[in-house]
């Protein structure tokens, strides 16, 4: 089983994920390839390669998806992960942009795949953008494709708030239940 988090930039996905898999220590993280630099204090949550090593495996088919997510910033999800998730040995979990998210749940259908989509008032990921250290034109960038993906939210299988992250967890746990995060 994959668990999809989805939701626009400083919603908490990160944040979510970290309580998860503290609290389900059985549950893995599926990376993702990117371009981006890796954060300061970030989880070994992507593979990071250079634009040119990220095109090189796009013409070798690496990936099922992959997006140009903010301003030339790309991510990829591997076709051999998701091969993973179908053989049902572990349960997984994953941030995904809108469109990624949509693809994947099609392809591993309902019964393999649980999706949740984060929200707050812009305000709130305004803060949290600049909380962490984002620059004042990445956070112009990121914010302009939160109405874009809140469009898309009613694909999703619930939608969830996160103001308070404890809360937030909790109501993931509930719906995505016990034996798909162990």
């Amino acid at each position: 089983m994959l668990t999809i988090i989805i939701g626009p930039s400083g919603v908490g996905k990160n944040s979510v994920i970290d309580v998860l898999m503290k609290r389900h220590p059985n549950l893995q993280y599926l990376k993702a390839v990117t371009t981006r630099v890796k954060r300061k204090g970030e989880r070994d949550a992507y593979i990071h390669v250079s634009k040119e090593e990220f095109e090189k495996m796009i013409k070798e088919g690496v990936f099922f998806e992959y997006e140009n997510v903010h301003a030339d910033l790309m991510y990829g999800t591997r076709r051999s992960a998701l091969e993973q998730i179908k053989l049902g040995a572990k349960n997984y979990i994953k941030d995904l942009d809108v469109n990624g998210a949509i693809k994947v749940q099609k392809y591993l259908g309902r019964e393999n795949c649980k999706t949740v989509f984060l929200d707050a008032p812009n305000n709130v990921l305004y803060q949290r953008l600049k909380g962490r250290g984002e620059s004042t034109e990445m956070i112009k960038v990121r914010m302009e494709r939160y109405d874009m993906e809140r469009k898309f939210k009613n694909k999703f299988d619930v939608c969830i708030e996160n103001i308070d992250l404890d809360t937030t967890v909790r109501s993931i746990e509930k719906f995505v239940g016990d034996k798909n995060l162990e």
